[in-house]
């Protein structure tokens, strides 16, 4: 990553020192007794990863006597009702639900675990009148082209992309050799989100979506990034270099033409490439991962996201050790590999192959951060489903593209005055 420019040797030297420390300096004797932790992957729990974890941990630390761990498929609905009444176990992952200006009442703090400067997302549960850290990410995930490699190698494709117009002269060029460039699964509808992640690597600015908020047209203007966000899915569109059935839901046979190479690409997260080795019965060796180009300046930008953030109960009576359990799983499991994720610890390399190759490429990394009260507010109110998709999918029908983004112009507008 460009803003990482040291060398991954004088990484792996700085990884194994910090561990040698100790981040937040526990020690193995104040690691014991027992402690319980809630979590929202049953599937994991189920194949019995979290008890290999366990087990490792455990060793590590031989006074810790057990680690319960609670998999809830509903976590929001199963562990709200748990806040209110204190009893929601020592390691928990924050809710969404919960602000920022509440977190030192459910949670305790986590800067004294050292990691600020050393994990993706370091800012994003603080209390920002305190500027005190309550969670810390899980995993993270980046955005980009996922691609069948022998789908390319026919067209005489070669990865990465790094322009615009080369995407597009590629698109043509897989159509000619009879396969779909780019699956964007219209007919889904939830896919098209997509449209709403590209402006902020045409903008390379996280705060893209909020400066919106002051602007007058931010949709139809010449340079608005969500204006060439929406033209480069209608580009694709208009030009043929997407499934030809629009309407029908084919998302679960997708999978299975990326897989095949029926079709080349799709622009979705890395989360999608455990489901086309599996449900998509595909090979690992075939399928390839990189950043998609929004521009011709050749730079190669990427979105991280987060998952779930790992918490402290405030309420734990053995915070030590759910403190060492996190450090387990961050610095010691491999959670992150067995999710698809890219670890929250910089100096750790991702397991899974398409994502060294993501990384190789060195994409400009921007952060996600979540969008204001306000906008999702003004959103709602001009019934624009950011995320969802159906308004993507009436901008991309209408006969008129210019007065669909005048119109979504209009809406926006007129919500914003509404909103204060």
């Amino acid at each position: 990553m460009k803003q990482n420019s040291i060398s991954k040797v004088a990484k792996g030297v700085i990884f194994a020192s910090l561990m040698a420390a100790g981040i937040g300096h526990l020690q193995a004797g104040e690691v014991s007794g027992e402690i319980t932790f809630y979590t929202n992957r049953t599937d994991l729990v189920q194949a019995g990863e979290f008890k290999r974890w366990v087990d490792q941990f455990k060793a590590k630390y031989p006074k810790v006597t057990d680690v319960k761990v609670v998999g809830m498929a509903d976590y929001n609905g199963g562990l709200r009702p748990r806040m209110n009444t204190g009893d929601y176990g020592d390691v928990v992952l924050i809710l969404p639900s919960i602000p920022s200006t509440q977190y030192k009442q459910f949670y305790e703090p986590l800067d004294d675990l050292g990691y600020q400067d050393k994990i993706y997302f370091p800012d994003e549960w603080k209390d920002k009148a305190s500027n005190i850290s309550y969670g810390i990410s899980s995993g993270n995930s980046v955005e980009g082209l996922v691609y069948n490699k022998q789908a390319l190698a026919k067209a005489g494709v070669t990865p990465p992309l790094k322009t615009l117009t080369g995407m597009y002269e590629a698109a043509d060029k897989i159509k000619k050799a009879d396969i779909i460039p780019l699956y964007i699964n219209f007919g889904a509808q939830w896919p098209l989100q997509q449209v709403d992640k590209l402006p902020l690597l045409i903008a390379k600015d996280a705060l893209v979506y909020e400066k919106m908020l002051n602007e007058d047209k931010p949709f139809s203007g010449a340079d608005a990034p969500y204006r060439k966000a929406l033209t480069i899915f209608k580009t694709f569109i208009d030009k043929g270099w997407t499934e030809k059935d629009l309407m029908t839901n084919q998302w679960e046979d997708s999978k299975a033409r990326v897989a095949q190479g029926k079709a080349a690409m799709y622009y979705l997260g890395n989360w999608v490439i455990p489901q086309i080795l599996t449900t998509g019965g595909g090979k690992a060796e075939d399928i390839g991962f990189m950043p998609i180009p929004v521009d011709d300046s050749g730079e190669l930008k990427a979105m991280m996201g987060y998952d779930f953030a790992y918490g402290v109960s405030k309420f734990s009576k053995n915070k030590d050790t759910a403190k060492a359990f996190i450090k387990f799983m961050l610095e010691d499991s491999d959670f992150a590999d067995k999710s698809g994720f890219i670890p929250t610890i910089k100096a750790r390399e991702p397991g899974l192959a398409q994502l060294k190759e993501f990384m190789s490429y060195q994409p400009t990394i921007i952060p996600v951060k979540n969008n204001s009260p306000r906008f999702t507010e003004v959103g709602n109110r001009a019934k624009i489903d950011f995320y969802g998709g159906s308004y993507v999918q009436s901008v991309m029908l209408s006969s008129n593209f210019e007065q669909a983004l005048e119109q979504l112009d209009a809406r926006w507008d007129k919500a914003k005055k509404r909103v204060k």
